[in-house]
């Protein structure tokens, strides 16, 4: 019932498109439609900078131990310059942001550079029908405590054994609202740093006992989200709808390939608190299976550096009629083995990524002349962690890139 009325909702969206100037948008990103394997022209458009109220949620023994106020400071930068431009001017839709977080008073507590790697993109239609292209980003990158801020709140114990640095990983949607001129955005992200069973996993950079019971997340926008980690959870029925894409970091610069169409079944096993004492059921473990177009697949071996798919509950923003609309927020990970059908290679990797579930109802954006389909609420996506600039071997608990990044709705 829940989806027959995003449906509904997504049809009336349609006529909407209608009276929207072509120049605004829907703008698709050219990654579909391609031959498998073929490399493809990413379209994206440039993003300013922003400010924007935000929130820190502390967790311990996966409950709300205590939620601190930010302003949070986005500053795009020029690809491999490092100087404020905006935009995504670098590789396949690849691009680094500054980012201050900054409580009352404007005291900086926390500060880094985060790069940014394109999922994807896509049409919602916004309170009043009108319609909003979205573009996701998959983020990760250190962030810098201020010495002598608290431990172990807001800042975890990990952060002094590595020059108070803490890798995050999370995601930013940018909204652009295709009847408004000016141009217009509206933005909601999620940054996090789990326990120590998964950011400081041993084996890797950073390995060790600091947080074992604790993981720390930032989130934005602060107006209307509740912390909590009891939200709604992915799971089957899967769906043909999206798809699985690789990034060529073979050549220089990095190419995009086009998508490649797929089916999934993403099978719950159990819910569970992976960091601290038995009790709340914010984390849920379950086993993804893909099939892809071109002769990739992804299968769930049980490890050997992460149990299967892991999700973690966040919050939920409760304003209807503010962007992102009412949706629940999760952080996720996953280590898969993925076999490339491009390149003939199978990996086992560790993927990060997001889940959102719910919003404003949603449409593909595709290639002209190809029917927008309908989306399922529930939004699961990727991407792998590789080390800077093209290494081959799967990496944890510090900043990474990636060459798989998976899109799937159910």
């Amino acid at each position: 019932m829940r989806f027959l009325k995003y449906i509904l909702a997504a049809l009336v969206g349609l006529g909407a498109w209608s009276g929207v100037a072509a120049a605004q948008c829907p703008k698709p990103d050219g990654l579909d439609g391609g031959p498998c394997c073929a490399p493809a022209s990413l379209q994206v458009p440039t993003f300013p900078n922003f400010n924007q109220p935000a929130l820190e949620i502390c967790w311990r023994d996966c409950n709300v131990n205590s939620v601190l106020p930010y302003t949070a400071r986005w500053k795009f930068l020029n690809f491999g310059v490092g100087t404020p431009g905006g935009g995504v001017v670098g590789p396949c839709g690849e691009d680094l942001v500054a980012l201050e977080l900054r409580a009352p008073g404007n005291v900086l507590h926390w500060s880094g550079t985060l790069r940014l790697q394109y999922a994807r993109t896509w049409m919602e239609t916004g309170p009043g029908g009108f319609p909003t292209q979205v573009w996701r980003f998959l983020v990760n990158g250190d962030l810098r405590a201020v010495a002598g801020i608290p431990i172990p709140c807001p800042v975890p114990a990990c952060a002094p054994a590595f020059g108070n640095v803490v890798r995050f990983t999370g995601y930013i949607d940018q909204a652009l609202n295709c009847a408004i001129v000016p141009t217009t955005y509206q933005r909601a992200w999620m940054l996090t740093h789990v326990c120590d069973f998964v950011d400081h996993a041993a084996g890797f950079p950073r390995a060790g006992a600091f947080h074992p019971d604790r993981s720390y997340s930032f989130v934005g926008p602060a107006a209307g989200f509740v912390p909590g980690p009891l939200q709604p959870l992915e799971g089957t029925p899967g769906s043909f709808l999206e798809d699985i894409r690789r990034r060529d970091l073979t050549v220089t610069p990095p190419a995009c390939v086009f998508e490649e169409r797929m089916s999934f079944n993403l099978a719950q096993l159990n819910q569970y608190c992976l960091c601290g004492l038995p009790g709340t059921q914010q984390f849920l473990l379950g086993n993804l299976a893909i099939t892809g177009g071109c002769g990739s697949t992804v299968t769930t071996p049980g490890g050997p550096f992460l149990p299967g798919f892991l999700s973690m509950g966040i919050g939920s923003w409760t304003i209807p009629g503010t962007f992102p609309g009412v949706e629940a927020v999760r952080w996720n990970a996953g280590n898969y083995n993925y076999f490339d059908g491009c390149t003939g290679a199978l990996r086992s990797e560790v993927f990060y990524g997001v889940t959102t579930i719910g919003g404003f109802p949603a449409m593909q954006i595709l290639t002209s002349g190809i029917p927008p389909a309908i989306l399922p609420p529930t939004f699961i996506d990727q991407s792998n962690s590789l080390p800077p600039p093209n290494g081959a071997a799967t990496i944890m608990n510090v900043p990474y890139v990636s060459d798989h990044f998976l899109n799937l709705n159910h």
